[in-house]
């Protein structure tokens, strides 16, 4: 046996420690900084002491301002133990889309997404999710599915008055042809919401690509 063997380019991977409010966590380094443009930058930045940040559990990536199950929901994704993806409630593949949103891991957001669009899509909840998370998709079905149905008091206060406001003028105005006859408002194509939304659709599909990374919070 050679008694200097040389390290595999693949199979041998470097560990990271991260500390998450009162927990620890140790897992390969290998998905953040493959996976993510701003974990190759962050983990490659300095530390502030001669101990390489991220090499101990006396010195782990202290990641501020992150919840323990958000970040735990997170690692089932990207490091699955038993497959546990497939019993992953709806409420942790929220949490995977909106760490892997902040963190540009795009893989893994794609994945968080299709997981969450048949709990979600045509909802008030996937407008807001949509929204905030920048899935043009959820947002646009959601206002196609409340502008065929109606809207309830609390539809339009959870969306917003302004939004609720054209999603009424756009139901009424299908609802009644030049001719003065009614048609059902299911016929309403998907063109008549996006010619409506058009700018805010467009915002919510570009945000994810234009916005400036956000950077995990470290302790120096």
């Amino acid at each position: 046996m050679n008694p200097n063997p040389t390290p595999d380019d693949t199979y041998y991977l470097e560990t990271i420690t991260f500390q998450v409010e009162d927990r620890l966590f140790k897992v390969p380094r290998y998905h953040f900084e493959r996976n993510s443009e701003i974990h190759a930058t962050a983990l490659t930045l300095p530390a502030g002491s001669h101990t390489v940040e991220g090499t101990s559990d006396q010195n782990p990536v202290k990641l501020e301002g992150i919840g323990y199950g958000d970040f735990r929901a997170l690692l089932k994704v990207l490091y699955p133990l038993r497959n546990p993806m497939e019993s992953m409630p709806k409420e942790e593949w929220i949490s995977v889309l909106k760490l892997s949103t902040m963190w540009c891991l795009l893989e893994t957001r794609a994945l968080a997404i299709e997981r969450l669009t048949v709990h979600v899509q045509n909802t008030v909840q996937g407008i807001i999710l949509g929204r905030e998370y920048h899935v043009e998709d959820w947002v646009r079905s959601g206002y196609e599915t409340l502008a065929q149905r109606g809207l309830s008091l609390n539809d339009a206060e959870v969306i917003g008055w302004e939004t609720a406001t054209k999603i009424y003028a756009i139901r009424e105005e299908l609802l009644v042809t030049e001719m003065g006859y009614r048609r059902q408002a299911s016929n309403l194509r998907g063109a008549d919401i996006k010619a409506a939304f058009l700018d805010e659709l467009q915002q919510v599909a570009s945000d994810v690509y234009s916005r400036t990374p956000h950077l995990p919070e470290r302790t120096a």
